[in-house]
């Protein structure tokens, strides 16, 4: 379990005062507040710290060059975090690999002797998503936040991958995709429109859903497919080493084939981070619930997935003590040897289905919920 301390930065002040300030991110987290609390500014912050967790450990950064010239607020650039720094700023972050510190101006990171890390897929879903759902060719506008960009490209490859039809969870109806005409299209019991011409409701989850769907039944697929997944860039830099080992004639056959092992667990993501911004986003709340189900679905697909939610919307935090609720009971009823035990499973996957129970963050300890409000510096921010 990795955590984040974050004070004065952005909207965020004195930061939380409990655990000595440090927020834990568990299985399933979401923070919830008025608008300008600092939940995004969190959310993005986990996003690029695990970002630079992940380069770090396969070597894409080495700790020198990532510490000077204050490189590490560059990186924040990348979400729009720049403006945020102020001279007081405090980030620390404890990975599951290493410990990344931000004090006095000055970035410093330690190793932790940890060999559990799981190579993460990271995806961040930002709130302007509904925008690639409304314009033809995002890719040729200039300008969009450079996350955004990153999203559409993980939607792109996730539409171009779409097989017939998909049934969406909202709206009882199908989602399609014309890759000769790039055009994603919803299909209902008698009528078909253009993703641009439907509501924003879906204009908005439609990009939530296909993508994070997708990369979830990535992480499951073949070794060969993770690494069709590497940029260009990372697949030279694969060949790089794999043809350094290769050519090494002091390690034997059976340490070239471990040096391997080790270099392709590096190169092939093994779970999921999931980071969404706004889950709520023009919906209703019975649709807030069916789509916050089905992201539990795809965090339950492998055990160390991760879920990062902000919303407003109290309704969030209701589905997830309903889903929480639902796994402790389903776990009483299989216990039991009571004869209308089928029965009560059926009602209860009446109001969450069996998939999308937390099943993975039954436990207090796995999930987390934290409320953000706008505080003075010497009170606590939660």
């Amino acid at each position: 379990m990795s955590q984040i301390k974050v004070k004065d930065f952005g909207p965020i002040k004195a930061g939380l005062v409990e655990n000595d300030g440090f927020i834990d991110v568990r299985k399933v987290t979401i923070f919830i507040g008025n608008q300008g609390t600092g939940k995004s500014s969190i959310a993005k912050l986990i996003s690029t710290l695990s970002w630079l967790e992940k380069a770090l450990y396969r070597g894409d950064l080495e700790e020198k060059y990532v510490t000077k010239y204050n490189r590490f607020v560059k990186f924040c650039q990348y979400q729009n975090l720049t403006n945020y720094f102020l001279p007081e700023t405090q980030i620390e972050y404890n990975g599951d690999v290493y410990r990344i510190s931000f004090k006095n101006a000055k970035l410093s990171i330690e190793r932790t002797d940890n060999s559990k890390y799981r190579v993460p897929k990271i995806m961040y879903v930002p709130a302007e998503r509904n925008f690639l759902s409304a314009v033809r060719w995002p890719e040729k506008l200039k300008g969009l936040p450079e996350s955004l960009y990153t999203f559409w490209e993980e939607l792109d490859r996730s539409q171009q991958e779409l097989s017939g039809s998909l049934t969406l969870p909202v709206g009882e109806v199908k989602l399609e995709f014309d890759k000769l005409n790039r055009l994603a299209k919803i299909v209902g019991s008698d009528y078909q429109l253009n993703l641009s011409e439907a509501s924003s409701g879906f204009q908005s989850f439609v990009p939530l859903f296909l993508v994070s769907r997708n990369i979830a039944l990535s992480i499951n697929r073949t070794q060969e497919t993770s690494r069709n997944e590497l940029s260009g860039e990372e697949q030279k830099r694969l060949k790089m080493e794999i043809e350094k080992i290769l050519s090494n004639d002091n390690l034997s056959d059976d340490l070239k084939k471990a040096a391997l092992e080790v270099l392709s667990s590096k190169y092939r993501n093994e779970c999921f981070v999931n980071i969404v911004e706004e889950i709520e986003q023009n919906l209703f709340p019975q649709s807030q619930k069916k789509i916050l189900y089905k992201l539990f679905e795809f965090a339950n697909l492998t055990q160390v997935n991760k879920l990062i939610l902000t919303t407003h919307s109290p309704y969030i935090i209701n589905d997830l003590t309903l889903a929480i609720k639902a796994d402790k009971v389903i776990k009483k009823i299989l216990s039991s040897a009571i004869s209308t035990a089928d029965y009560l499973q059926e009602k209860l996957n009446q109001i969450v289905p069996k998939g999308e129970h937390l099943t993975c963050a039954m436990s207090i300890n796995a999930y987390s919920s934290q409320k953000l409000e706008n505080l003075e510096p010497d009170h606590k921010e939660k």
